[in-house]
């Protein structure tokens, strides 16, 4: 008899409304790091000196970029499931 009652008692906890689905909020990555970053925007080098700034341009454009990407990880990374 205490089997049945048990049986019941679980079959009856199954009965009901479904249950409540939690969903992450949207994750917010500032609209700043989602701009594109600048290089070299003048005319074509002519001369060595332009092409080592053109160069130098570049690499603070590439820099800019990579560590936009480096923060984004880090925000999304900090919102996953814990």
């Amino acid at each position: 008899m205490r089997l049945y009652l048990l049986c019941c008692a679980l079959l009856l906890s199954a009965c009901g409304p479904d249950s409540i689905v939690v969903t992450a909020p949207p994750l917010q990555v500032p609209t700043d790091l989602l701009q594109g970053c600048a290089g070299w925007t003048g005319p074509r080098p002519s001369n060595e000196g332009q092409w080592a700034d053109a160069a130098w341009a570049e690499m603070r454009g590439r820099y800019c970029a990579n560590g936009r990407i480096e923060t984004i990880a880090e925000i999304l990374k900090s919102s996953g499931p814990r």
